[in-house]
């Protein structure tokens, strides 16, 4: 069993020109949400430009993300 299927939920980051960069995978929706809040608390101390949109997505087993 790989670390997605333990893990079924992935942080994303977004930039302004529309790249997507996986933050990291998470057990629960609540865990990655509460990562994407630390994220966000944390970027806002750092951040001078437009802020990142961070995105929660559930992996499916084929590994695909779903919004």
């Amino acid at each position: 069993m790989n670390a997605i299927n333990l893990q079924p939920w992935q942080v994303i980051r977004q930039d302004e020109n529309g790249g997507r960069y996986r933050i990291g995978h998470c057990a629960t929706r609540a865990e990655a949400q509460r990562l994407v809040q630390r994220l966000r608390t944390s970027a806002g101390a750092h951040a001078a430009g437009a802020p990142a949109r961070y995105v929660v997505e559930r992996v499916d087993i084929a590994g695909r993300a779903q919004g």
